[in-house]
């Protein structure tokens, strides 16, 4: 009697591991080769995260405040920020839109994409 409960409780909690790897993998998104950088919902500056061959820095400033932006080969952060919570900053690096990088207080927010979307995203009709 004891053993069938053990083997119906390994066969369980392999069931239930099963599953979640399983949804951990199609959360998972690639990374995006592209980032845009939107202040305010205007895009003001795309980069190819693929064709970086050194770090460099995007600075953006406004009646806001002031936002520095470091690019490197396949990823991008927010350097640094004087909003008050500094929360972008803190999030560190980010290659897709699993963890886009936004900054409210200074409107600025930064997307991913791939250079070729292959899927649709919306059918107008």
């Amino acid at each position: 009697m004891k053993l069938k409960s053990n083997v119906f409780w390994i066969i369980a909690l392999s069931i239930v591991l099963l599953i979640s790897i399983m949804f951990a993998l199609s959360l998972r998104q690639p990374p995006g080769e592209w980032a845009r950088i939107y202040q305010y919902n205007v895009l003001i500056e795309r980069v190819d995260l693929t064709m970086v061959s050194e770090s460099f820095s995007i600075t953006i400033e406004s009646d806001m405040g002031k936002n520095i932006i470091l690019v490197e080969r396949g990823r991008i952060r927010m350097l640094s920020a004087d909003c008050p919570d500094g929360a972008c900053v803190r999030k560190g690096w980010s290659n897709n839109n699993a963890r886009p990088i936004v900054c409210l207080p200074h409107g600025i927010v930064i997307r991913f994409e791939n250079a070729s979307p292959s899927e649709v995203d919306a059918v107008v009709g």
